[in-house]
């Protein structure tokens, strides 16, 4: 039998490595700065949304949304892409604004939220293509380049804005007005210990990898932990306040305890892909153990529009 040459005993060597289980590793330095970020946010959010004043609360929902908009298109011409950002920034502004606008400022006329949204979205539209026309440098790449504007406001204003629906149209599923901000702790609270669990049992004993050619950190252990971390919160939630959630039932309870990680999990891979599509490892470096606001808020973009339109088909306002 002739002897294996090197190059064969390299391939195997290399497709044996990617078909081994993920050694289970946790960094003490990154779990304890990601702990004490996570314990100074909640401290934060609990603050704005407690403290009554509805305005600052929006206003922090908007810094995230925009912070997470300029990170995608940052990693979008960090790849090589042109975009309008301080046009796409201006109309994911206009989004909050809208809300606030509706909302808070003259909630009598909260049944037209909707229209201003779809306005903003016709505005950035319209105002894209107007921009591929006087804008000599985007004839390269046209098309890309709206595609991108456009996705970076829809992706990231556009879905953060349903916190603020759930949180300030007027008597939310409910029909009480100051219980909307219970929503909005028991969606932050399923959705981010969704990824907590998924990030401790992932570290701890996550051997199995996920989808590794988009995120070779995530396991199928940890999806578990997302799993069963959710339900746990949602149930223990819906019991701990009540009434204060009483358009959240027990058979609901477990529903989203199971549906939001599932949602939470296809908003953290989309992420992802975005991340690995620009070669780059974080969105940003300004939060501790965490990276940047695309990082903190990936999952609840697409959670807080899930919740939403649950609530909407399943408690609908009351009268």
């Amino acid at each position: 039998m002739p002897p294996e040459s090197p190059t064969s005993s390299g391939a195997f060597a290399t497709a044996a490595k990617a078909s081994a289980p993920v050694r289970p590793v946790i960094d003490p330095r990154t779990f304890l700065k990601r702990l004490a970020s996570w314990v100074a946010l909640w401290i934060v959010a609990l603050w704005f949304v407690f403290s009554g004043w509805d305005t600052g609360c929006l206003l922090l929902i908007a810094f995230f949304g925009l912070a997470g908009q300029w990170e995608f298109y940052r990693a979008q011409e960090e790849k090589g892409h042109k975009v309008f950002k301080q046009s796409g920034l201006f109309c994911g502004a206009l989004v909050f604004a809208n809300s606030w606008y509706f909302l808070i400022h003259h909630p009598g006329h909260a049944r037209f939220v909707h229209l201003g949204g779809e306005l903003v979205l016709v505005f950035a539209l319209l105002g894209a293509f107007i921009r591929l026309v006087v804008v000599p440098e985007a004839h390269r790449a046209p098309i890309t380049t709206a595609a991108l504007t456009l996705l970076g406001l829809l992706y990231v204003p556009f879905l953060l804005n349903f916190l603020a629906l759930l949180a300030f149209t007027p008597g939310t599923m409910q029909g009480h007005p100051e219980q909307n901000r219970f929503l909005l702790i028991y969606l932050l609270a399923v959705t981010k210990f969704s990824d907590v669990g998924a990030y401790v049992i992932g570290s701890l004993v996550g051997r199995h990898k996920m989808i590794p050619r988009i995120s070779p950190g995530k396991t199928w252990e940890g999806f578990a932990g997302a799993i069963l971390t959710s339900l746990a919160i949602s149930i223990a939630l819906t019991r701990v306040m009540g009434a204060r959630v009483q358009a959240i039932s027990f058979t609901d309870s477990i529903i989203l305890g199971l549906l939001l990680p599932l949602v939470s999990v296809v908003g953290d891979l989309a992420e992802s892909v975005v991340k690995r599509d620009a070669s780059i490892k974080d969105s940003g470096h300004s939060i501790p153990g965490i990276g940047g606001a695309l990082d903190l808020i990936d999952s609840i973009l697409f959670t807080a529009p899930v919740l939403y339109f649950y609530l909407q088909f399943t408690a609908p306002a009351q009268p």
